[in-house]
């Protein structure tokens, strides 16, 4: 845990120096164990597929599978933009991008299957993704199951760093650091708790494979930074009774009772009642 503790963020593959500037300067992540312990705020169930015509209202983030139609560049200046049309054998959406456009038309073929993910927006009877998720059948498939949504900042959005990012940081280092971490926590206090050892909450924190077990997670997790704040409690409390050590009576009688009455005045005087 110390080497987690100690190790800037910059030297894990992938984000070297002028990500790790911005990921401290955005969101306090400069060494490993604050990526480690930057959670997800919230969790996307990535296990079913929606077709398109089943939309309506507000949606939530979903994913569909199917292929693009056709790509198209639209617009001038800072108001291009790609728009990927999309079908699912149901009903088509407009997949949008504002970044990264040479990029994105280049990686993606026509004719072949994908699937994506994000939030929907009706507009002028159409709906559209913007700046959606993209993975192949494959890769879709071993990703099904809760999918964490970590915190940003929009200028981290606007730099090209997305919560499938921060994902993908966070999947390095839990594969390559988490099982060599040591539970701070002794073995039979875990066992009588019932309690997740450490690298297994860490990893189920990230990675929840179901409700049950994110559940699990966050109560270990809960529980000792909760334990924590009760030792430093204690560990105050204690420093305080040494450096003040008051006034110390070895049996009840004349010294205490004195001191009791007169340096103890408990009971209010006139003035203090009025």
């Amino acid at each position: 845990m110390e080497r987690i503790r100690a190790t800037d963020i910059k030297f894990l593959k992938g984000v070297g120096p002028k990500r790790a500037e911005l990921l401290g300067k955005q969101l306090g992540i400069r060494t490993y164990y604050d990526l480690l312990y930057h959670f997800p705020t919230h969790y996307v169930d990535r296990t079913s597929i929606y077709a398109i015509k089943s939309f309506h209202g507000d949606m939530p983030m979903v994913q569909v599978k199917g292929r693009f139609i056709s790509f198209a560049i639209q617009g001038e200046g800072a108001k291009t933009r790609l728009i990927g049309l999309f079908s699912d054998g149901t009903a088509t959406l407009e997949a949008v991008w504002f970044r990264k456009i040479k990029t994105i038309s280049d990686a993606y073929v026509v004719g072949q299957t994908y699937v994506l993910f994000g939030k929907p927006s009706e507009f002028n009877g159409r709906w559209s993704m913007v700046h959606p998720e993209i993975d192949t059948e494959a890769a879709a498939q071993a990703s099904t199951g809760l999918r964490g949504v970590y915190p940003l900042t929009e200028t981290l959005r606007n730099r090209g760093i997305s919560s499938r990012t921060i994902f993908g940081f966070v999947q390095t280092l839990l594969r390559g650091f988490v099982p060599n971490i040591k539970d701070p926590l002794p073995d039979d206090l875990t066992r009588r708790l019932n309690l997740m050892p450490l690298r297994d909450a860490l990893t189920a924190i990230h990675n929840p494979r179901s409700t049950a077990e994110l559940q699990r997670a966050k109560l270990r997790l809960k529980f000792e930074e909760l334990l924590y704040l009760q030792l430093n409690i204690q560990r105050y409390a204690r420093r305080r009774s040494a450096a003040i050590t008051g006034f110390r009576f070895p049996h009840i009688g004349h010294f205490f009772n004195s001191f009791y009455s007169q340096c103890l005045p408990f009971e209010l005087t006139g003035a203090q009642k009025g």
